[in-house]
């Protein structure tokens, strides 16, 4: 039973993927390690993930600073990248004061794009997510209402494909098609009609799942 102190902690994944070399990594320790599984919990599937020291904290029992050491460690061991403004291009005040991490599965792994990395908020607790930080950051009302607008588009997708051919799609990986459908103004319900219709076209001739791209091809 939890006690009235025990924080509750937004986890919408219940299950974790890690590296696999630093579960071999017998020079890591096991405090960076219960760290990074952590980490893993918000991944996405480039690896990025948006939790604040305090979730994290709260999730293995540990203080934010000590959660900071690891990550810390973490970064200097190859197994994090921590992904700064200047990736991007971006001005900091756009860029947001929230953490933004990779988790390195392999080495070389390439820097994600920013679709990419804004599809990794549909996995972060709502505490971490950015609009939990407007009013330090400021200026990005409009860039947000787009975002919101893109990750419900997706989702609306990836319901339709489920209710029409029985498969599963993975919201986050159909963003940059649906934030192109955000900035032209497409609403849910014609996400949702269009994608209906493009899967069961594309059953009745035997073709595969059709992306969301596929779907603002035929909307067009």
């Amino acid at each position: 039973m939890k006690s009235h102190s025990e924080p509750e902690i937004e986890i919408k994944r219940q299950w974790s993927v890690i590296p696999v070399r630093a579960l071999l990594d017998r020079k890591l320790h096991q405090s960076h390690f219960r760290v990074l599984v952590a980490l893993c919990v918000f991944t996405n599937s480039h690896g990025v993930c948006w939790p604040g020291v305090k979730t994290i904290g709260a999730m293995l029992g540990v203080d934010p600073a000590s959660v900071s050491r690891a990550i810390t460690k973490l970064v200097s061991a190859g197994y994090v990248r921590k992904l700064r403004p200047q990736d991007y291009q971006m001005e900091h005040a756009k860029f947001g004061k929230i953490n933004r991490y990779q988790v390195l599965y392999q080495p070389d792994m390439p820097l994600p794009s920013w679709e990419e990395v804004q599809s990794s908020q549909l996995l972060s607790p709502a505490s971490d997510a950015p609009d939990a930080h407007m009013n330090d950051i400021g200026g990005m009302g409009e860039d947000n209402a787009l975002l919101s607008l893109s990750h419900s588009l997706a989702h609306a997708y990836s319901h339709a494909i489920e209710r029409a051919l029985g498969q599963s799609r993975r919201p986050e990986n159909e963003l940059g098609a649906a934030r192109a459908l955000a900035a032209q103004g497409v609403t849910v319900a014609q996400v949702i009609e269009a994608t209906e219709a493009h899967a069961r076209a594309c059953l009745a001739r035997r073709a595969g799942v059709p992306a969301l791209a596929d779907v603002a091809r035929a909307m067009s």
